[in-house]
């Protein structure tokens, strides 16, 4: 299954991508599972109590409901949203929710930890958001994590009767996702330059160290994605050396999934690059001489 909705052996400008194991595995990626593994490491993770009813201390009635969940989710997930729950933690879940088209969140991924509380449908589930600990620049996803969605606040639009975490997640996509705020033009393109700056330094870190179980996804999922990515980042580049350096360092992050990226390195780039270097190493020297010239003359 092509999770990501392109071709099969995209061309992007004049170079073709490589078909290998990264490709295979991604492609294999499956929209939902069940994982035997141990559970992530997350907000939520806390030790539950044990009795005789269940070793997690999950009710059955629970149980059943997460069981049903689970059935709705591998029916009816959307390409762009994938989702793992744990064999032996069924409260707990992780999901991946790609930013939607014609946002500056676009080929950018969402991860989400997922707990749902003893009580629940009753209570809606609780997600927290992985923001790398970056401001995100939007108004509903904070950097430690916390998701402002009305659909999640109880007495709100929660309905115990109806509601479901696969309406949630669409939720975030479909509307806190696609955040549309009443700008002019100018403040328009303002804001869309901070969110992808922003974002393309969480894409940096979601490479670095992607979220677990979603390693393959990961690793696939920017490598098809890494020409619209660099293009997308040039387009809103100004001249000063933190947006440059980001670039860099996006391009190496991208290369490391076996992305062919050395043709966005244009010469007017690299000269900058390289003016920047030569501007870092002579502030270094100058400070060094100077703390030496101090040194001596306290001596003398």
């Amino acid at each position: 299954m092509d999770v990501n909705g392109l071709e099969a052996n995209p061309t992007y400008g004049e170079i073709e991508e490589i078909q290998d194991e990264i490709d295979k595995r991604f492609k294999n990626f499956k929209k939902f599972d069940i994982i035997s593994d141990l559970p992530f490491y997350c907000l939520f993770d806390k030790k539950k109590p044990i009795n005789k009813h269940s070793p997690l201390g999950i009710s059955s009635q629970l149980t059943e409901k997460l069981q049903e969940e689970s059935v709705i989710l591998e029916a009816n997930l959307p390409n762009s949203i994938l989702v793992r729950a744990y064999e032996n933690r069924t409260d707990l879940m992780r999901a991946v929710i790609m930013g939607p088209p014609k946002t500056p969140y676009y080929h950018v991924l969402f991860f989400f930890d997922i707990l749902f509380p003893s009580n629940y449908p009753t209570c809606p589930p609780k997600l927290f958001c992985q923001s790398q600990g970056l401001d995100l620049n939007h108004p509903s996803l904070q950097p430690d994590g916390k998701l402002f969605l009305r659909l999640l606040e109880t007495g709100e639009c929660w309905d115990p009767n109806q509601s479901n975490l696969l309406q949630v997640l669409v939720a975030i996509q479909r509307l806190a996702l696609n955040f549309k705020p009443y700008f002019t033009e100018l403040e328009k393109r303002e804001y869309n330059r901070n969110a992808i700056i922003f974002t393309s330094e969480a894409i940096v870190r979601t490479l670095e160290r992607p979220p677990r179980d979603f390693e393959d996804f990961v690793a696939g999922h920017f490598r098809q994605r890494a020409h619209a990515i660099l293009m997308n980042y040039k387009e809103h580049m100004d001249e000063s050396k933190g947006v440059t350096q980001l670039f860099i360092k996006l391009l190496r992050a991208l290369e490391g999934t076996g992305a062919y990226c050395k043709h966005h390195l244009s010469q007017e780039i690299l000269e900058k690059v390289s003016m920047d270097e030569r501007s870092t190493n002579y502030g270094i020297f100058s400070r060094v001489f100077t703390k030496a010239k101090n040194l001596a003359d306290s001596l003398a």
